[in-house]
């Protein structure tokens, strides 16, 4: 009887995460399609053939639904990122700035939903440290790329530094007017490669003294 049991809650389990993971697979198709703060709960019960109510059964608001959605596309980038660090012993700031950028041009809803929360949408303090734990994972991979480069002090402030640089070279050129989607993708990289550059040759300038 235990045995059955348990596999009775395993099954109830199983079949909570994976509606938890379709209403999570719902947003990030509407967050892809339209405005985030057009996105409303109803629509998200709708494209998730759901009611509205079940949503609340997983997630407590539309905050916390949204994180969700973002904390796992933070997952697939910093994995990403980890991946091509793994296959290289020595990483370049240059190198991961990038990779960075690449990422964010491929990956325009990642870009789309960080640049929400940063920009123009006030989280709740839960929600806010969730948000903040994640863009801490991201920062930790910058440091790495300082590290290797040679930098040993302000390594972190470093990274917000370069963080914030590439973060602006999207949100200036990436819907530039009366340009090709691919000059403009050119064009930011070459924008990121030179930042990485920059950074690198400055602060070493600055380790020397």
């Amino acid at each position: 009887m235990e045995k059955e049991n348990n596999m009775f809650q395993n099954l109830k389990k199983a079949e909570r995460e994976m509606r938890k993971q379709l209403i999570i697979n719902a947003t990030l198709i509407l967050l892809s399609e339209k405005q985030i703060a057009e996105v409303s709960m109803r629509d998200i019960a709708k494209e998730a053939g759901i009611s509205p109510a079940l949503i609340y059964r997983h997630f407590k608001d539309q905050d916390e639904l949204f994180i969700e959605a973002f904390d796992q596309k933070s997952k697939e980038m910093i994995a990403a990122f980890e991946a091509i660090i793994s296959k290289q012993q020595i990483v370049s700031i240059e190198k991961i700035g990038k990779e960075f950028i690449t990422y964010l041009l491929n990956n325009p809803l990642f870009f789309k939903m960080m640049t929400y929360f940063m920009l123009d949408h006030t989280l709740m303090e839960e929600h806010l440290e969730r948000f903040n734990t994640t863009i801490r994972e991201l920062l930790s991979i910058f440091d790495t790329g300082f590290k290797h480069s040679g930098i040993k002090k302000d390594i972190r402030l470093h990274s917000h530094a370069f963080f914030s640089a590439l973060n602006g070279i999207m949100i200036t050129f990436y819907h530039y007017p009366g340009r090709s989607e691919a000059d403009v993708e050119a064009h930011i990289e070459r924008l990121a490669s030179l930042i990485g550059s920059l950074f690198v040759n400055a602060s070493n300038s600055q380790e020397k003294k």
